[in-house]
């Protein structure tokens, strides 16, 4: 017990440190990936991040290689904390486990939980725009 709250510790953390004394040249990305496949890399367009860490879904380990680098060569993901699977496997947080080890998309669970806050697009820089900053 407690992994997830120590989780959140160490991002506002990290959060803290930058606001207290990073120039600001200097910035972060938290990235929050759903549960992790091995499945072949779906691409930018395949992807939702949300914002409100009440939802998530399945990515691909090599598609959240690529947002870390994309995120480290962007702006709009700087100062920015968000969740990140493919769209077709979003959940809302309370069912989102079982769903993913039953490999199951949003068409075969028959609802789609819609947030508010879900960025999708058909590349990174389209993704990141939609992103807001932490604290703003």
């Amino acid at each position: 017990g407690g992994i997830m709250a120590e989780k959140i510790a160490g991002e506002d953390a990290v959060r803290a440190l930058y606001a207290s004394s990073a120039p600001p040249e200097l910035a972060y990305t938290i990235i929050r990936p759903g549960g992790l496949t091995t499945d072949p890399p779906r691409g930018a367009g395949a992807l939702e991040l949300n914002q409100g860490d009440d939802k998530s879904g399945r990515i691909s380990r090599a598609d959240v290689a690529a947002l870390c680098l994309e995120c480290a060569a962007s702006k709009e993901a700087a100062r920015a904390t968000f969740e990140c699977y493919d769209a077709d496997t979003a959940q809302p947080l309370k069912s989102v486990g079982v769903s993913n080890i039953l490999k199951r998309t949003n068409q075969e669970d028959g609802a789609v939980y819609v947030s508010g806050r879900e960025c999708r697009g058909p590349d990174f820089s389209t993704l990141f725009a939609q992103l807001k900053a932490d604290g703003a």
